[in-house]
């Protein structure tokens, strides 16, 4: 019998498992276990319960650490704004941590993310959008204001959507209401079109004015979430591009809100939101 422990923290609803493999071999362990399955671990009924996995390991390079992240049917992720952010939150929190260190580095397979920690606020460096379809990547290739932009289609709904990647692919819908939107039944259907070769995230959203714009989300590999953190960014750069919203915008998900950053221009993204810790826990595997 092994035994693991693993902490669980949520940013916006979005809810995460994380095990600390550095200096330990927990993640090889783990890994090579056939008795180890993401999808049962992440079963709200029968595991633990959560939208994704975090294994935290030691850097390649001279930074904080290296974040390997599988989604909750068991594929692996590229990156997450809001599990990095529960990631950050867990490093601080560390019981072996510096103190009061305010910046962190974390190796992930979208790049390096910078993270500045203030007063329980975490701000993350997400890195530059992506606009080239053969990087989000996608198939489209239509254009509008610099956006890769096709028209879809499904039952009644019928809406102009744009692509963006944040280091993963995003679909963006914009909507006059999204009450009248039913994202369960129209995001599978879109995350998994011919557009996006490696399926894609999917986001219904309303202006409410330029400084706020209420979403729905579908996260590929996870369905339905409170929040997610590279789409938040996504929804803002595509709003921008459209004049449709300010340089600084309340992105307000499900489970909550989040401060999103960039002006139309060859800069990063800057996400700033919280991350808390909901509890300790441990497993065994034979």
């Amino acid at each position: 019998m092994n035994k693991f422990e693993f902490y669980k923290y949520q940013g916006n609803g979005n809810d995460f498992i994380i095990i600390d493999s550095r200096n330990n071999d927990s993640y090889k362990r783990l890994i090579s276990n056939n008795n180890f399955k993401v999808k049962k671990i992440c079963d709200r009924n029968f595991g633990i319960g959560a939208d994704g996995i975090i294994f935290i390991l030691n850097a390649d390079s001279d930074n904080d650490s290296r974040m390997i992240i599988f989604n909750s049917d068991g594929s692996e992720a590229e990156m997450c704004g809001n599990g990095i952010r529960c990631m950050v939150e867990y490093l601080h929190n560390y019981k072996n941590s510096q103190v009061n260190k305010s910046e962190y580095r974390v190796e992930t397979k979208a790049g390096l993310k910078v993270a500045k920690y203030n007063s329980g606020k975490i701000t993350v460096k997400m890195g530059k959008p992506i606009f080239e379809n053969h990087l989000i990547p996608t198939t489209m290739n239509k254009n509008i204001n610099e956006l890769l932009s096709e028209e879809f289609n499904f039952e009644t709904f019928n809406a102009q959507g744009y692509a963006v990647g944040m280091g993963n692919p995003h679909l963006i819908f914009f909507v006059e209401d999204l009450a009248y939107i039913s994202h369960k039944e129209l995001g599978p259907i879109f995350e998994n079109n011919k557009f996006f070769p490696e399926k894609t995230n999917v986001h219904f959203c309303q202006i409410i004015n330029s400084k706020k714009i209420i979403v729905k989300v579908w996260e590929r590999g996870a369905g339905s979430t409170l929040a997610c953190g590279t789409g938040a960014c996504a929804i803002h750069v595509a709003a921008r591009k459209l004049s449709r919203c300010e340089a600084k915008t309340s992105i307000i998900l499900p489970g909550g809100e989040l401060l999103i950053n960039w002006n139309n221009t060859n800069d990063e993204v800057m996400m700033t939101g919280i991350a808390n810790k909901v509890f300790k826990g441990s497993f065994t595997l034979t």
